[in-house]
C-alpha cells in the first residue's frame, strides 16, 4: 500500500476515546510530536509494553522508527477498544478490527492464522503454553534470541499464581477474558516487518475451604491469532506525525519500558 492523502484521512478519522485534558494539542509545551517514549536503545533488541501488547524490536529495526511503530500499535488498540464499545463483540472481533486499523495505516498483511489451545491446570501452566506458540510464530532461532521469551519467563517470578496476567491487568481485561498481544519486529533494508500474535485467555478458579485450609483449582482456554505484516519505511516517515497528533499525551501513559 502506497501512502496517499486517503491514508492520512483514515488516521484522522479513527475513533478513539481521549480523556479530558489528553486531546492532541498543538502548543509547544504539550506538542505530542515532541513527546519522548521510553528509551529504545540503538543497535540492541528492546522489549516494551504498549497498552496490552508486549512489543519486541530486533536490533535491525532503526531506533528512530521504533517509537512510531509503537504509536501505531497503541492507536490500533484504542480504535479496537472503541469499536467493541460501540458494537459489542468478542476478542476475535477486537483482533479483526485491530488488524483492519493497522492495514488502514498502510501495513501490508501477508497472512494470518488462528488456533485454540485447551489448557487445564494452574495459571503457570497456561503461561508456559505461550512460549511454544511464540516459538512457532517467530521460528525457533528467532524465538531463542528474542527478549520476548526472557521477559515472559521473568514474569513467572512476579506472581506464581498470575505470572503474565499481572503485566497486562490494567489494559487486558474484557468481560471474562484476558486479552493481550505479543509482537516481534525486524527490518530488511530499513523496512519493518512484524509478527503479531494475539492471545485470549478465559480462566475459571474454584476455591475449596476445609477447616482453615484453602485449596484452589483452575482451568483455562487459551486462543491465539497470528498475523505477519510489513510496511515501507517511507510510509512510516510520512504518517508518524499524524499518528502522534491523534494520540496526544496518551503516548506517555500507555507506552512503558519494562525491566525483568
Amino acid at each position: 500500500m502506497t501512502e496517499t492523502p486517503e491514508t492520512l484521512d483514515f488516521i484522522e478519522g479513527i475513533d478513539i476515546d481521549l480523556p479530558p485534558g489528553l486531546e492532541a494539542v498543538g502548543g509547544v509545551e504539550n506538542d505530542p510530536i515532541s513527546i519522548i517514549p521510553p528509551n529504545f536503545f540503538a543497535g540492541t533488541e528492546k522489549t516494551i509494553v504498549v497498552g496490552s501488547q508486549l512489543a519486541a524490536f530486533a536490533a535491525s529495526v532503526d531506533e528512530a522508527m521504533r517509537p512510531h511503530i509503537s504509536n501505531m500499535f497503541l492507536l490500533a488498540q484504542l480504535a479496537a477498544d472503541k469499536h467493541i464499545e460501540n458494537t459489542g463483540g468478542d476478542s476475535r472481533s477486537w483482533y479483526d478490527f485491530y488488524v483492519k486499523t493497522l492495514k488502514g495505516m498502510g501495513w501490508l498483511v501477508e497472512g494470518d492464522a488462528n488456533a485454540v489451545r485447551e489448557v487445564e491446570g494452574a495459571t503457570l501452566q497456561v503461561h508456559q503454553e505461550i512460549i511454544p506458540v511464540i516459538t512457532a510464530a517467530l521460528g525457533p532461532m528467532a524465538a531463542a534470541a528474542s527478549t520476548i521469551t526472557t521477559v515472559l519467563n521473568g514474569l513467572a517470578n512476579i506472581n506464581k499464581d498470575a505470572p503474565w496476567i499481572t503485566l497486562f491487568h490494567r489494559k487486558s481485561q474484557r468481560a471474562k477474558a484476558n486479552q493481550f498481544q505479543i509482537s516481534y519486529a525486524t527490518a530488511e533494508g530499513g523496512h519493518p516487518a512484524l509478527t503479531l500474535v494475539g492471545f485470549e485467555l478465559e480462566a475459571e478458579t474454584e476455591v475449596t475451604q476445609v477447616l482453615f485450609f484453602k485449596f484452589g483449582a483452575s482451568s483455562a482456554s487459551l486462543k491465539h491469532f497470528e498475523v505477519k505484516i510489513s510496511m515501507a519505511a517511507a510510509t512510516v516517515d510520512l504518517i508518524k506525525d499524524a499518528i502522534a497528533r491523534k494520540l496526544g499525551l496518551l503516548i506517555t501513559q500507555n507506552i512503558e519500558d519494562i525491566e525483568i
